[in-house]
């Protein structure tokens, strides 16, 4: 005992002191490493032997980026032999870590852009307006599973524009300045109508079924009057018929009786909705009898002089925010308003410059409502929104970290949680200089999950880390699985955020992620589960069989997501649990490998079990589908759309499975029991969830933060609130790398 403690001592003194590799990773290699993988042959033509110097083990960097993988995976040593203890494993990796090319790179501040969800939240909670962000934004991409990483949210010039537009809107719905007795007009001449002939410039003439309109763009959705002046070249028994058109939308028909001497204007009411749309006049019953007797009866045609439209008419509904924050505006508190308000949109207090910038933007004859309107164009057109800039103070000294001021800390953690603006308290604790203290953040973080907004947590980092995106775009075969529809597909979705959303509010231990005793089903899902009494579309709580529905892994989204179009795929799914749930992921498989035959003569001829059996029989297969198989395999009850069976094509299901160190598992049950045993998944969470509020991939300093994380949890009471806690309390959250200095 004395030995080892000395040892351990040895080792963490060795971490500590920046030591090298003979004191450091090679005494760690002699004790659990090198009798395997060394000699002649060694295990995974891994050979660890060779290496006694420093000079030595830093020439095979490629050597040491496997066994950092490995280690991290948790995969080395095997499970049979004896684990390293925390210290041999902060030595043997914080030594990897020092080696150029070896070690992840040092985590970088990234500049993050707001995507289309942290836009549409943000402009909801400032100023009480709807915005879809998805239909109105440039796409989002995604790296390293989020798409909250810096590196992908770019910004090309391009872009700007739309966003530009996008504040122009926001700002319209947040400040209402309208007169509905003096509602505005637009007018639309000859000039600028589309279709038709024109007849000089005072007239259109549509000389069969056509129409000639304009877009018009309108402020917002409302009562609107459309307005057509039209005559008629009349002939046969009846007048001209127009209709007045909105889009596609029919707003009102007419007959014209109007002759070119004398035309009329002819007017449509309507509810409208708000942005740009055509506006046309159609014609409606063409008529042409050259051979008439009457030259006068043989051709019938209408002519539009213009079209307009006036409103909106209705009284609008005032935002939250302009009654909020707008009551007894004047142009004496006019600058003090513009100041809080951009403060509160920009994050972080504005200054009298920029407040005069703002107040600059819309013409001083303006009244208050109008200029208040102008300016939010400015701050939400502004970098210091778009982007969530953490710039350098005066005299921080480059490369090196510094703390971030509360306003920065303050904003990390409401985008974190709630993928949102901050708030008024955490505006005020930012201000006095609090929000930095652990037990301060402790209660914030327990005060902001209580809050709805927190539901982004499960919209948001839940969905991405569970790889469920694809569920929207999955098309089960309809020949086999003829349940499966866009209504199922949503109840899929619905239920993993409304489960995921339970364990975090309730506080339960993250072990009920995979082994819970209720879930949520609407009437859908409870028919694909086999659960009686569910009536009606609205998803309830329920209780369910731990043995089959207990948790993600017997969760529709999740089983759908992971299997092919026509079958189950336990290969996938061996994967996405590796990955996913166990912070594991396989090597990519060698160039060349082939696939799975998915024919119907094989369906036929051997069970899919079999058919996995012969392709790990390949030596290139058997080094991933040695792990991936067994894990897939324990699912086989669960179709591919999630439903229960206890048979395929006539053979029953076997979901037993052997892992790879010989332990001998029985479906769902075996496998959960498994998942459980060691800290893979609470470290699986943990990484996503730092990943996730970081907004770019961990660094080397970022994976001992982890390590030390992942140990100071409480083991099987480790809630999600906890993870969170630790990850906000954690030396990367609260802290950013000043930019180096370049010539």
């Amino acid at each position: 005992m004395l030995s080892a403690l000395l040892a351990s001592l040895a080792l963490s003194g060795a971490a500590t002191a920046g030591g090298g590799f003979e004191e450091r990773a090679l005494p760690v290699l002699a004790a659990h490493c090198i009798e395997c993988h060394s000699g002649a042959e060694p295990k995974g033509d891994l050979d660890l032997g060779a290496f006694h110097t420093e000079a030595q083990a830093r020439a095979q960097v490629a050597t040491w980026k496997t066994v950092r993988t490995r280690v991290d995976a948790g995969e080395m040593p095997p499970r049979k032999k004896p684990r390293l203890s925390p210290a041999e494993l902060e030595a043997l990796l914080g030594w990897i870590e020092s080696v150029p090319g070896a070690g992840k790179p040092d985590g970088r501040t990234v500049l993050r852009r707001l995507n289309h969800r942290e836009y549409e939240n943000t402009v909801r909670d400032l100023f009480g307006v709807d915005f879809d962000g998805r239909e109105k934004l440039p796409a989002d991409d995604v790296g390293g599973g989020f798409d909250v990483l810096g590196s992908v949210l770019s910004l090309p010039d391009t872009a700007l524009e739309k966003y530009v537009r996008a504040a122009e809107e926001v700002a319209a719905l947040a400040v209402i300045a309208e007169d509905p007795e003096h509602p505005p007009r637009t007018h639309c001449g000859p000039a600028q109508m589309q279709g038709g002939a024109r007849e000089g410039r005072t007239l259109v003439g549509l000389y069969s079924n056509l129409d000639v309109g304009c877009k018009i763009t309108l402020p917002r959705e409302g009562d609107y009057v459309v307005r057509v002046r039209a005559f008629g070249q009349q002939a046969g028994p009846d007048p001209a018929r127009m209709a007045i058109l909105s889009g596609t939308r029919q707003l009102g028909r007419y007959d014209v009786e109007a002759v070119r001497k004398a035309s009329e204007v002819y007017t449509a009411r309507a509810h409208l909705q708000g942005g740009e749309q055509r506006f046309a006049a159609a014609f409606l019953n063409d008529y042409y009898m050259p051979d008439d007797p009457d030259i006068h009866q043989r051709d019938r045609n209408l002519y539009v002089e213009w079209i307009e439209v006036e409103g909106p008419f209705d009284v609008p509904a005032v935002s939250a925010f302009q009654r909020a924050e707008l009551g007894g505006l004047s142009e004496a508190n006019l600058p003090a308003r513009i100041e809080r308000i951009a403060s509160r949109v920009w994050r972080r207090p504005a200054a009298k410059r920029e407040v005069d910038a703002l107040l600059a933007l819309g013409p001083k004859t303006d009244p208050p409502f109008l200029r208040v309107r102008s300016a939010l164009v400015g701050m939400l057109s502004s970098p210091r929104f778009l982007f969530r800039l953490e710039p350098d103070p005066p005299g921080a000294v480059p490369g090196k970290l510094r703390r971030l001021d509360g306003y920065e800390l303050a904003s990390r953690l409401s985008y974190f949680l709630w993928s949102s603006a901050p708030d008024a308290e955490l505006g005020t604790l930012a201000a006095n200089g609090k929000l930095g203290e652990d037990g301060v953040l402790e209660r914030e973080v327990a005060r902001m999950l209580e809050d709805p907004r927190s539901t982004e947590l499960s919209r948001g980092f839940a969905l991405q880390w569970l790889e469920l995106e694809p569920l929207a775009r999955v098309a089960p075969d309809p020949g086999r699985f003829p349940a499966f529809d866009e209504n199922l597909r949503a109840s899929m979705r619905a239920e993993t955020i409304a489960f995921f959303d339970a364990v975090l509010r309730e506080h339960r231990p993250i072990s009920e992620l995979v082994d819970a005793d209720f879930s949520f089903v609407d009437e859908r899902l409870a028919r694909l589960y086999g659960i009686p009494g569910v009536r009606g579309p609205e998803l309830r709580r329920v209780r369910v069989d731990p043995a089959r529905r207990g948790g993600l892994l017997g969760q529709a989204s999740v089983l759908t997501v992971t299997s092919n179009p026509t079958r189950t795929s336990p290969v996938k799914r061996g994967k996405w649990i590796l990955e996913v749930l166990l912070d594991s992921p396989p090597p990519p498989p060698p160039p060349g490998v082939g696939v799975l035959e998915d024919t119907t003569r094989a369906l036929a001829d051997a069970t899919l079990r079999e058919r996995l059996e012969m392709h790990r029989a390949k030596p290139e297969c058997a080094v991933c589908h040695d792990r991936l198989d067994p894990l897939g395999l324990a699912l086989e009850n669960y179709d591919a759309t999630g439903a229960w069976r206890e048979s395929e094509n006539g053979h029953p299901i076997d979901s037993s499975s052997v892992l790879p160190e010989g332990k001998r598992i029985q479906g769902r049950s075996g496998l959960v029991a498994t998942l459980l045993e060691g800290d893979g998944f609470a470290r699986s969470i943990a990484r996503r969830a730092l990943v996730y509020a970081l907004g770019r991939e961990l660094g080397a300093d970022d994976e001992r933060t982890l390590r030390e994380l992942v140990r100071g949890l409480p083991g099987s009471k480790t809630t999600l609130a906890d993870i969170l806690i630790a990850v906000v309390k954690s030396e990367p959250f609260r802290t950013a790398r000043v930019a180096e200095e370049h010539p």
